[in-house]
């Protein structure tokens, strides 16, 4: 008994380990924020005054007012002469901007702001962020005393708390169901903001089109009545009567992917509009280049008359430059190169900037641009004045866009200390656990990897000191305070632990004393499994496998079922012509074959569900299918109070969606519409809390004493306990997932439990039987179905196809802690319930059903054992394999935009399994008696 406990116990501090290696790889790979690496104090915050002796004028502000008009998710293609007629046909000059990932809100509007990249962890960091940044072009401004408007999304007053004169911020801005009520409030909030003539810069942001594309998606018809609104709130501004010298800008943060969400790197969420509008368009000629986000930077400072903000790496957007004299536009270009080549300086060093080429290019274009100076201010335009201005300008922007390209390359920037320390921890935890599965029953005693050794602690103590010590004075690890830097001893101290662990263990397999028996494995790994589990570790090496990493499982999952089904029934033909001396071969083959017929069936319904988004014409009669099979399959885990609930729960379920428009339904008035709506949730959770109290009642003292229970075998309850809670959890992601999805719930149940039997029936027909053969097969068939209809689901390893739709499912406001666990349990519904169903199912079963004497220890003892450790070691391996990747590709081109949405998918999926894995933990040490 306490053997099997602390199995749980051991596998749970491997977990543990694992995570925190995890949690400082990421530290290390995706450093917190460059701004504090690219703070430069060489740098000169002030404008060039000078030019070899000649004196420069920095241009004054070429408009009196600026309006930058941020539209959340506004794709290049969504305005157009039929969506945004004003848009279109007023603008002076369109142009397209390039948006680096991630493409989401925050780390966009730093790089506009601020002129440079953003990490790619801040898209972990976009929801409930409070950086406040240190230099931008409102800090710029307000330097100046200018007065800078805001209204819009909050999450610029919490990047500039201060910088604002006066703000409208929308303080629901994550409350994705809002569609209407806040972008009003900000058009309400501009028509008083123009009455004004006070501000230099008015910021709007409005958010109502990224939300329909959250629910929606990009081909909602709300999103065409969005655009329209959008462009009615120009033609406000345009025909407003103060505005008269002015400058309006009209842009996304980021652009819509295909589905609706963004975060990816997909051209739809990549390429963002730019449209110019001013008095006078005359000043602007046509143009169609794209440029970089980052570059509207020193474009704007130029414009506004205010400082380059010291971090800006962006470049000059020359058509934007045409309202300036032509001084002053070649003033505009000298001071983004000059700006530029000082960040070079202190960045790469005087000596290798000096014997570069576009120091070269510099010194041709200053001096070209010291003799324009005095035909420039004479008004010469002469032919030789005009090559020399081209040549100049050439230059410059040469200039700055070879030191913008090396100074991006230069921000990837990587804390190997902690990649060190975090690939060390996670691989030898993932090892640690992996042997000591692989070598059950002499992990303890030969390889003693479960026993604590106290010399060997205060040695890896002593190792770990060292290590931290001369690391720090190396400056391998950088960390901002000492208690950090003996925090780090921790992880530090674990990793070597482990390590020696790991290497002994090794050592001992490959290399035995003399006169010992070399060690066998416990488990036997049978040859098909390891192929499949290889090529699926083989397939992490390459981005279009990681892209397109769905069809692996599909092809991975179906031929492992496949190969497993004819293996099944080859051996039971063999076993029944053996019995019968070869008579009646024929009869034989049919009748094993039509024994097997339901995973033939179920192969089918995997390669259907691959197309579920066909099956849109028929959503209505599908789900009440698939709500009513659903129930049937979750009778066995209930009684019949909970099923007549469970029932119920269904048919809300439908009329809540019914209600919503998205099945077929009673017509009803829309004001009755939202009058019912939140008594049907009302009554939804009434009847899952009364599915969970019917099954938790079991539990108490009262119960247990009772005549008719004293049969029961001593499992009970912890069974019943666990049956509830997986059933009122299926019920919930039932009301969560999208309509086309339900069907996936019961098919997955099914898929299951035809492939369980067939496992039974696999090790029922071989000729020695292996209890743990048939765990083995159970467990990675379940991970290989669990990714099967992770990914039948919709999901991805882009970002942009995270569903933010089921968090606010029946809120009212943004709450954070809601949010992410619906759209945690609705994206890893199949992998939280896979493993949950194994785990019930091996409590369920009795292998005399599949004509097995019951073995002692009990089959469902393995749980602790072998169960849980070995779907944990298999569910680390791919990700620590994965992160040593990720060193190995770190320089890859497509390291950002493809396999580090990846390594963050991982890793939460290792949190999830981790606080899965916890609760069930828990069970099992409270209801000890019953296991």
């Amino acid at each position: 008994m306490e053997e099997h406990r602390s199995r749980l116990a051991y596998t749970f501090y491997m977990l543990t380990l694992f995570l925190g290696g995890a949690v400082l790889f990421l530290i290390g790979f995706f450093p917190a924020s460059y701004s504090v690496a690219e703070k430069e104090p060489f740098i000169s915050i002030h404008r060039p005054t000078t030019l070899y002796d000649e004196k420069l004028n920095p241009p004054p502000a070429s408009y009196e007012s600026f309006i930058l008009f941020l539209i959340d998710a506004l794709r290049d293609d969504f305005p157009t002469e039929h969506t945004m007629p004003t848009v279109n046909e007023r603008a002076c000059l369109k142009l397209s901007l390039h948006v680096d990932i991630p493409t989401v809100t925050m780390p966009r509007l730093k790089s506009i702001t601020t002129g440079t990249l953003s990490n790619f962890i801040d898209i972990a960091l976009n929801v409930g962020h409070t950086e406040q940044l240190d230099d931008s072009l409102l800090h710029r401004l307000k330097q100046r005393q200018a007065v800078v408007s805001f209204i819009g999304d909050h999450t610029w007053v919490q990047l500039f708390p201060s910088e604002f004169t006066r703000q409208v911020a929308n303080n629901d801005s994550f409350y994705v169901n809002d569609f209407y009520e806040g972008d009003r409030t900000v058009t309400s909030a501009l028509a008083e903001e123009l009455e004004k003539t006070d501000w230099k810069l008015l910021i709007l942001h409005y958010l109502g089109l990224d939300h329909i594309g959250h629910v929606e998606g990009n081909d909602s018809p709300r999103i065409e009545t969005k655009l329209r609104e959008m462009d009615d709130a120009v033609k406000k501004i345009l025909d407003h009567k103060n505005m008269d010298n002015y400058l309006l800008m009209l842009t996304g943060d980021h652009g819509m992917a295909d589905g609706g969400g963004h975060g990816g790197n997909t051209p739809a969420e990549t390429t963002v509009p730019l449209y110019l509008y001013s008095k006078n368009c005359s000043k602007y000629s046509s143009s169609t280049k794209r440029y970089n986000q980052i570059d509207l930077t020193p474009t704007l400072a130029v414009l506004l008359s205010v400082e380059i903000p010291s971090m800006s790496i962006g470049c000059l957007i020359p058509e934007m430059l045409q309202s300036l004299t032509l001084e002053d536009q070649m003033y505009a270009y000298f001071y983004n190169a000059h700006h530029l080549l000082n960040k070079a300086r202190v960045k790469f060093g005087y000596e290798s900037v000096r014997r570069s080429d576009y120091y070269h290019w510099y010194q041709n274009a200053t001096l070209l641009h010291k003799q324009l100076l005095k035909p420039l201010r004479a008004g010469d335009g002469s032919g030789a004045s005009n090559v020399h201005y081209q040549n100049a300008k050439l230059n410059y922007l040469r200039v700055a866009r070879e030191i913008s390209a090396q100074l991006s390359e230069s921000l990837v920037k990587f804390d190997y200390g902690f990649i060190a320390v975090g690939l060390t921890l996670t691989t030898a935890s993932t090892l640690h656990l992996l042997l000591s599965v692989l070598f059950l029953d002499i992990a303890s005693e030969k390889l003693r990897l479960q026993n604590f050794k106290a010399a060997q602690l205060l040695l890896s103590l002593v190792i770990g000191a060292l290590l931290n010590v001369a690391c720090h004075l190396l400056d391998i690890v950088l960390t901002s305070s000492m208690l950090n830097s003996l925090l780090l001893l921790v992880p530090i101290v674990a990793s070597i632990y482990l390590s020696i662990d790991v290497i002994q263990a090794l050592t001992k397999i490959a290399l035995p004393p003399l006169y010992a028996r070399r060690l066998k494995l416990s488990i036997p790994l049978p040859i098909p499994l390891l192929l499949c589990f290889a090529i699926r570790m083989g397939t992490l090496g390459s981005s279009s496998f990681i892209e397109y990493e769905y069809k692996t499982w599909y092809y991975l999952g179906n031929t492992l079922l496949l190969l497993t089904a004819f293996k099944t029934l080859r051996r039971r033909i063999t076993k029944a012509n053996v019995e019968l001396d070869g008579r009646h071969l024929y009869k034989i083959a049919s009748a094993c074959l039509w024994q097997q017929r339901k995973i033939f069936v179920v192969l089918l319904l995997l390669v259907l569900m691959r197309y579920l988004h066909r099956l849109s014409a028929i959503k209505s009669t599908l789900m009440l299918f698939s709500l009513l099979m659903f129930w049937a399959r979750l009778r066995k885990f209930t009684n019949t109070p909970q099923t007549v609930f469970n029932g119920v729960a269904f048919v809300l379920v439908y009329c809540f969606r019914g209600l919503n428009g998205q099945v077929k339904f009673v017509e009803l008035p829309s004001y009755m519409v939202g009058r019912i709506l939140l008594p049907v949730l009302v009554l939804f959770w009434c009847c899952v809390a009364l599915v969970f109290v019917l099954g938790y009642r079991t539990v108490l003292p009262q119960q247990s004493t009772g005549k008719n229970l004293l049969d029961e075998r001593p499992k009970s309850n912890l069974l019943k306990l666990l049956q509830t809670n997986m059933t009122c959890s299926l019920i919930l992601v039932a009301l969560l997932y999208k309509v086309q999805n339900v069907v996936l719930l019961p098919t997955m149940l099914i898929t299951l439990d035809e492939t369980y039997k067939l496992c039974d029936a696999y090790g029922s027909t071989a000729r020695k039987f292996s209890v743990r053969v048939v765990h083995v097969y159970k467990i990675i068939l379940t991970l290989v179905i669990a990714r099967m209809f992770y990914f039948y689901q919709g999901n991805s390893n882009s970002l942009s196809t995270i569903d933010l739709n089921p968090g606010y499912m029946g809120q009212t406001s943004y709450n954070p802690g809601i949010v992410a666990f619906f759209v945690t349990l609705n994206t890893y519904s199949a992998e939280i319930h896979s493993f949950l169903y194994l785990i019930v199912h091996t409590l369920r079963t009795d292998l005399r059903s599949v004509g097995i004497i019951q073995l002692q220890p009990p089959y469902s003892r393995a749980i602790d054992t072998l169960v849980m450790p070995m779907y944990a070691a298999l569910v680390l391996l791919p990700v620590a394999f994965y992160l040593c990747l990720m060193l190995v590709f770190r320089y890859h081109l497509f390291i950002y935009s493809v396999f580090s949405p990846k390594v963050l998918y991982d890793c939460y999926t290792v949190l999830v399994f981790y606080l899965v894995f916890l609760s069930t933990s828990l069970y099992f040490k409270f209801f000890k008696h019953d296991a």
